[in-house]
């Protein structure tokens, strides 16, 4: 089914064959080459989303020192401004497509993980790939068709009536029986073998509490990951300002919000003009994930995704992971797709109300229409695949792809304003904390709160209407520290500050002074602001809660050397 079927090749063998390998110096390059592979693969990319799929399918060829892989991008692309600095980053060989094409014959096979491109001028047999979760997206100026899923077109696998790709390899049977009505001379060279980038992430489930901690996700907390996929109805396209609403109605202790968007709209816009749209969400802590592996890790780490029409929706639902449809775009999906299916049984947002209850009621992951068959069996498929098509006896060794490598967010920055409401009841406080720069886009979730504002914060208007300011870093002399801020922030109440030892200076408008420990300076401070306004003493001990989070805090006076400062 997937080529040759070999004895594995022994070490012995392999070495061998490598040493019977020509050298020959009239081979032009080849003088120059420390080590001449006996077989030379093309990889062909075309785009950022096309290139990291490649990377996902390459490592089968890892250990063998009897394939060469060099890269070349194809011509026509709209989104491959990135492409570039990928390439540079792996240190990757780059053959110009005008070279691949003239020199095709030094190849003996080319793989490409997108159907456009011109492939029909390449020499060596090609072998196309899928660049997302199956094929699911009507894309007309790709395929040539309005009615056809881009990838399974005749436009595109066919050049003047005869198939391009040697071999067209699909994720999964429907796939194959959608090419059978679109494109039938394709659908005889077309061969199953699963998804190698689905098979990457469920090999990283293990690592998920490794992921979690890198996105700064603390124990108890629910991440809560957004993605878009590219173009006008997108949950990015059609609704921008939505990024900031969602993170504004989530509780910044029980919740950590990422945002993956598609590898199309990072090289179309550039990340500078992406994170001046969503600067107001970045500031409120949203975490923005880079296009080419974070979003896998972030799908791993989730507790719940709220997407739209792209693969990554679909890669969130078959993990399991609850999942919410902020925006579908019907018109751009094959109607006859898994993911034009899965569209009609995950449940929608509804803006009229508040993501929190919405995201409350996603208990059991829906029954996911498949579009991935043979799970975990992609890189033994793809390697049998390949080694065959280039008559060489596939390595002793098992075939393996990579776990994802851990996340490393973009613009990851502190929440310094915080409006906060709290009520004391007996020996327990219980705090409701939300981003403060976000109050506009969800005004109503807090009855009575109170601001908190780190001193760092840029934002005049909101210092001048902190009821509390807070320093995570000791100064040198914390009390005067205390004085001098109410004395610049006439309406604040209380000013605390970080102490060398971690504990909390507290210092009251009145010059009440208190030492609080157990938690970090903000939490201190809206816990002394909430006895303040309860008229209790600020002493004692208390059990707070902050979203999932619970602690004692022990409030006493400070030493008696620190009682002075006036």
């Amino acid at each position: 089914m997937f080529g040759r079927r070999h004895a594995p090749t022994t070490r012995d063998d392999a070495t061998r064959r490598d040493d019977a390998a020509p050298r020959d110096t009239r081979l032009g390059e080849a003088v120059w080459e420390t080590h001449l592979p006996r077989r030379r693969v093309l990889a062909v990319v075309r785009n950022l989303a096309s290139a990291t799929r490649m990377l996902d399918v390459l490592p089968v060829f890892h250990g063998d020192p009897r394939v060469g892989v060099e890269f070349t991008v194809s011509e026509g692309s709209a989104f491959g401004r990135e492409l570039p600095e990928l390439l540079r980053d792996i240190d990757a060989r780059v053959v110009p497509w005008r070279d691949a094409v003239r020199r095709g014959g030094r190849y003996h096979l080319a793989l490409a993980t997108s159907a456009n491109g011109g492939l029909h001028r390449l020499r060596p047999p090609v072998v196309v790939m899928p660049h997302g979760a199956g094929h699911n997206r009507l894309v007309e100026a790709a395929s040539g068709s309005a009615d056809v899923a881009s990838g399974l077109a005749a436009a595109q696998l066919l050049h003047r009536g005869r198939v391009v790709p040697a071999r067209l390899v699909l994720a999964h049977e429907e796939q194959l029986e959608r090419l059978r009505e679109s494109c039938p001379p394709a659908a005889r060279v077309a061969v199953v073998a699963g998804d190698p980038c689905f098979d990457r992430m469920t090999a990283s489930l293990p690592l998920r509490d490794r992921f979690r901690r890198a996105l700064g996700v603390r124990p108890g907390q629910r991440l809560v990951v957004l993605s878009s996929t590219w173009n006008g109805g997108s949950l990015f396209g059609g609704m921008p300002h939505l990024l900031a609403r969602l993170t504004a109605e989530l509780p910044v202790d029980g919740f950590r919000v990422a945002m993956a968007l598609h590898p199309n709209v990072w090289d179309r816009h550039g990340a500078y003009q992406i994170e001046g749209w969503i600067a107001e969400a970045l500031n409120a802590g949203l975490l923005l994930v880079p296009p080419r592996d974070g979003w896998r890790a972030a799908l791993v780490a989730a507790d719940a995704v709220v997407g739209d029409h792209g693969s990554v929706t679909y890669y969130a639902a078959a993990l399991g992971r609850p999942t919410l449809l902020a925006a579908f775009a019907d018109a751009e999906v094959d109607p006859a797709s898994p993911m034009a299916a899965l569209g009609r049984v995950l449940p929608r947002f509804r803006p009229s109300e508040g993501l929190l209850g919405q995201l409350e009621k996603l208990t059991a992951p829906v029954d996911v229409p498949d579009a991935i068959g043979m799970r975990g069996r992609a890189a033994e498929n793809l390697r049998a695949l390949l080694y065959g098509l280039l008559d060489l006896d596939p390595p002793a060794n098992p075939a393996r792809l990579r776990p994802v490598p851990p996340p490393e967010p973009r613009g990851a920055r502190d929440v310094t304003a915080l409006n906060v409401e709290g009520e004391v009841h007996g020996d327990r406080i219980r705090l409701d904390r939300y981003p403060a720069v976000l109050d506009d886009h969800a005004p109503d979730l807090l009855d009575d709160p109170h601001l908190v504002v780190d001193e760092g914060e840029a934002d005049e208007r909101l210092l001048s209407s902190a009821d509390v300011v807070v320093r995570a870093d000791p100064p040198e002399d914390p009390e005067a520290w205390g004085a001098d801020v109410l004395a610049r922030h006439r309406g604040a109440e209380i000013a605390a500050v970080t102490l060398d030892d971690g504990a909390t200076l507290v210092v009251l408008r009145d010059g009440t002074r208190a030492r609080a420990e157990g938690a970090d300076a903000s939490l201190c401070a809206s816990a002394a602001y909430v006895l303040l306004v309860s008229g209790r003493p600020l002493a004692g001990s208390f059990t707070v809660t902050a979203g999932p989070r619970e602690f004692r805090l022990n409030v006493t006076p400070p030493p008696p050397e620190n009682r002075g400062v006036r």
